[in-house]
């Protein structure tokens, strides 16, 4: 699995017969030890996450197995998750990139 910023939307008026009218998304994959990653993803949607949202995403069969019940489905990634919030240990936070303007650092209270 991987987080990423979902950045533009994919239209493909042909293709294959199992993908039927599955929504497919562009997505950046962030890697939070560096930095926003140079590649983009293209991931089956059927969640409805938009442009501009943070998403877990899924490869391979487990990619296939959360978009329902058809394994031979012909997708490699998937949107599975959107995601609300990230948080995160202090030492961390700042290693954070701008990809992901809601992560905050754990409440615990008064501590």
């Amino acid at each position: 699995m991987f987080l990423g910023k979902v950045v533009g939307t994919v239209w493909s008026t042909k293709r294959v017969a199992n993908l039927g009218s599955l929504r497919m998304l562009l997505v950046h994959p962030v890697d939070l030890s560096v930095a926003t990653n140079e590649n983009l993803v293209v991931c089956a949607d059927v969640i409805g996450a938009g442009v501009g949202e943070l998403v877990i995403c899924a490869y391979g069969h487990a990619a296939r197995m959360a978009l329902g019940s058809n394994p031979d489905i012909s997708v490699e990634a998937a949107v599975i998750g959107i995601v609300d919030e990230l948080e995160t240990s202090p030492e961390f936070k700042s290693k954070v990139p701008p990809a992901f303007p809601g992560a905050k650092e754990p409440d615990h209270g008064d501590q």
